[in-house]
């Protein structure tokens, strides 16, 4: 897919997810919508028949699901500008690792109707797992999902 006006940088990642998440439910029905990172490579057919598992939940959010400490010091290579609206623990809520992650139709329509008033954070996977709070969405931690890990049966590996 190509973007026009995207300037390429790690602070721009999550508003070229939102972006690729509006064209990608404007453009193609599909039962899920799959962001995968460019240096990961992924196993269709296993990732076809994991997402099959899935069709009875109409608003799914499946992924490698993490957690973890939001870093307020500028120089930080995690640094989130808007670390303060995390509370004082600092703590990230519950979201998918931003390698691979799915979700279904209902979630990508949910953000293309919104896309005007969701907030996009200095991670592209922080940023999406925020805009489910709230929501009825089934997370699914998929450890298939982990594309680090060794796991058996995994359906992606990173490059």
């Amino acid at each position: 897919m190509v973007m026009e006006n995207h300037v390429e940088s790690p602070e721009e990642r999550a508003r070229k997810t939102k972006s690729f998440l509006v064209h990608a439910v404007d453009h193609w029905e599909a039962e899920f919508y799959v962001k995968v990172n460019d240096d990961v490579y992924v196993n269709i057919d296993a990732l076809g028949a994991l997402l099959t598992n899935h069709l009875d939940k109409p608003r799914v959010y499946i992924g490698c699901m993490k957690s973890g400490e939001v870093f307020s010091q500028p120089k930080h290579k995690w640094y989130e500008p808007d670390w303060w609206k995390f509370g004082d623990g600092k703590t990230y809520f519950r979201h998918a690792s931003g390698e691979v992650f799915a979700i279904s139709r209902a979630l990508a329509q949910f953000i293309s109707i919104n896309r005007l008033i969701l907030q996009t954070y200095a991670h592209d996977d922080v940023s999406v797992g925020s805009w489910f709070i709230g929501l009825d969405v089934k997370h699914v931690d998929e450890g298939k999902f982990c594309c680090t890990s060794e796991s058996s049966g995994a359906i992606c590996a990173s490059a």
